[in-house]
């Protein structure tokens, strides 16, 4: 199992576990955590994805697909990098009004 498939799997988990106690717990705090948590899992999965993909092509020269593929990685790692500064404002509870992970 590679370096990728561990990550990407820890990921599905962690956003499967998360959305489905947020679909079950009553709005607060705590759901409110564990919607960014789950928001971050996703950012992180779908970064996994395209990192493994870049590193293929990459590896084959297939240079438009590696740009292409580059693009998302940047793309996703910035909403990962996003929610993970939201996810910890909320933790820390400095959470703006109407900020919320589902809205």
């Amino acid at each position: 199992m590679s370096v990728y498939s561990a990550i990407g799997v820890f990921a599905a988990l962690a956003l499967t576990m998360g959305w489905l106690m947020v679909s079950f717990l009553a709005p607060g705090r705590t759901r409110s955590i564990l919607e960014w948590a789950s928001a971050l899992a996703m950012y992180l999965l779908l970064l996994v994805l395209m990192a493994s993909q870049l590193q293929r092509y990459l590896v084959s020269g297939k240079w438009l697909l590696v740009g292409s593929f580059a693009f998302l990685c940047v793309l996703f790692g910035a909403g990962l990098v996003v929610t993970g500064v939201l996810l910890v404002r909320e933790i820390l509870g400095k959470r703006e009004a109407g900020t919320d992970a589902t809205h």
